[in-house]
């Protein structure tokens, strides 16, 4: 029997996965919220910027959208030191280790609560 793909799996954090920009996720929000089904918003943002390839993605991506990171996780400090890591263009999983070890947060440990922070700071312009 195949086991379905876990959602994390169509993450970006994974090597060949679409990078998403904030005019990509704005548009995700924007026609997710209007009620376009998944393989709608997929068609869309093929046809607007040329990317993702996989539904699985946007499936992904919407639902980390909409539950957001939580707010009580994140500090100016730990925000600071999110910027430097990815400059660096270290891997999710690399910054949420580090956070941790310097932060003791994201308490979870997991690295879908820094991908969230991460996608929040590009709706936000903070970052690109």
């Amino acid at each position: 029997m195949d086991h379905p793909i876990p959602r994390e799996a169509w993450l970006s954090s994974m090597a060949g996965r679409t990078k998403w920009t904030r005019p990509m996720l704005e548009y995700l929000i924007y026609h997710g919220q209007r009620g376009l089904s998944h393989r709608q918003l997929l068609w869309g943002l093929q046809d607007t910027f040329g990317q993702p390839l996989y539904l699985g993605e946007v499936v992904a991506e919407y639902a980390h959208l909409r539950t957001g990171p939580k707010p009580d996780q994140w500090t100016p400090a730990m925000e600071v030191r999110l910027k430097q890591y990815l400059a660096l263009e270290m891997d999710v999983n690399d910054i949420t280790t580090e956070l941790f070890h310097e932060f003791a947060k994201p308490e979870s440990g997991y690295w879908q609560e820094t991908y969230r922070k991460i996608q929040e700071m590009k709706l936000e312009g903070k970052i690109e």
